[in-house]
Parts: C-alpha cells; structure tokens; sequence
C-alpha cells in the first residue's frame, strides 16, 4: 500500500518568498492560460502554477503545455469529485488520485514537500500490474508535476529488482534521482528518514518509534469532514464559475 506524508522540512527564507522574476512568470502564463483561469480557479493557484514552472525548469511555455492538459484530463477523470468513501485497495489509483488531490487543494506553498511512501508489507508481483504502476506515474509526473518531492520504498523484496528494471523505464529522470530504497533497522535508512520527519512520530513500519499506528475509524471521519468541506467549495466555485 502507499501513502503520501507532508515531511518536516521547513522552506528557507529564500524559498519563501517567490522573487519577482518568478512571479513575473506566473503572470505570464496566467495570460497564456486565457479562459481556463475562470473555469478552474482553485486549481490554477499561484502554488499550482509555480509548482509546475518549477518541474518545467521554469519555461513558462512548457508549464503552460503541461497544464492544459492537466486541465483536459481534469475534465475527464474529475479529481475534485472522488471521495473517501469511494475508495478501497481495490481502486489504488483512485486511491492516490485521492490523496495527490488532497495535498495539492490544502498546499498554500508551491514548497510544500510531499513523501510518496509504498508499504511493501505482503507485497507480491501480482498486487501491482505494471498497468497500474504506468498509470500512477504518468498522473504524478504530468497531472501532479513537483508534488511529490521524495518517494520513499520502505523494504521492497528481493523479487521486486525485477520489477523495478521495468518500471524504471517510464520514470522521468528527476523523479528517477528522489527514489529512496529503505529498510528496517539500516542506519543509512534510518538517517534517511529521520531527516524528513520525526521519528516519534512515524510509524514503526517506515522505521519510526511510534508503535500505535494510524486509527483508520478516526482517519476515515477526518477524510468524511474534509469531503464535504471540499464539495461545498467545489459547488460554490462552479456557481460562481456559471454565474
């Protein structure tokens, strides 16, 4: 299973505030972007844009291109609409879908660090179709571009090698370099993660200290209450957006 962790990093007071220069851009492609900055403008935030300049190498062409077509298949798959009740592990990219959705609406900074975490407790070759795994790569990397920031393999098995040889293929070469392999009861792993989060905190199965686990009853209510938070502010943009 996987799961997306806000890590502990703090931005720099470099990063904290976008330079002029940066902006300057944004603005740009705000214009470039024409009629869709009314039809989702939740979306198409400040953070979004520059998050996608960002993954863009700052071409204000290149990050437009990249969120037209997030927008188109926005249109299509409809993100904002999935709900944690229509999710389960059967529905693992709705799942992530989910979640990328979550981070992204609630992220006031384009530096927000998000952690891709995969569990691979129980893992077998069957659970993940190379199918599946394309698919979720191809959301991340051109629907979600700079969201994730790290994503973190906690104990893959010696038969997933194999698997990670093909998936490498269609992993883009700056999301290939934030990949990190960790293990249980490794001292460079336990670095690894003890500089993204804190430790008491973390679960003992990502090599943390904390040994309670996640209440899912709990969990479950806290993602129910953001839903209708989230569809209310959905149905008022759309009001206002046919207004």
């Amino acid at each position: 299973m996987s799961y997306l962790l806000k890590s502990r990093r703090e931005p720099t007071l470099h990063e904290h505030a976008a330079s002029e220069e940066q902006q300057a851009k944004i603005n740009e492609v705000r214009e470039l972007l024409g009629d869709l900055r009314t039809e989702m403008p939740v979306f198409l935030s400040d953070a979004t844009i520059r998050r996608f300049l960002r993954a863009r190498n700052w071409s204000t062409v290149q990050a437009t291109k990249t969120l037209k077509e997030a927008v188109k298949w926005r249109r299509q798959y409809k993100p904002e609409m999935i709900r944690w009740s229509l999710t389960s592990g059967k529905e693992q990219v709705k799942q992530l879908v989910y979640n990328l959705e979550n981070f992204t609406m609630s992220s006031e900074s384009a530096q927000d660090n998000v952690v891709w975490v995969v569990d691979f407790r129980g893992w077998k070759l069957s659970s993940t179709p190379l199918a599946e795994t394309r698919q979720s790569l191809n959301i991340i990397q051109n629907y979600y571009p700079g969201l994730v920031a790290v994503a973190i393999l906690c104990n893959p098995p010696k038969i997933f090698e194999s698997f990670w040889k093909i998936v490498n293929y269609f992993i883009e070469p700056e999301m290939r370099e934030k990949v990190k392999f960790v293990y249980t009861n490794n001292s460079e792993s336990q670095r690894i993660m003890a500089d993204m989060f804190d430790l008491d905190k973390l679960e003992c199965a990502f090599g943390g200290r904390n040994t309670t686990g996640i209440d899912i009853v709990e969990y479950s209510e806290r993602m129910r209450k953001r839903d209708q938070v989230r569809g209310a502010s959905t149905n008022a943009n759309a009001n206002a957006s046919s207004s």
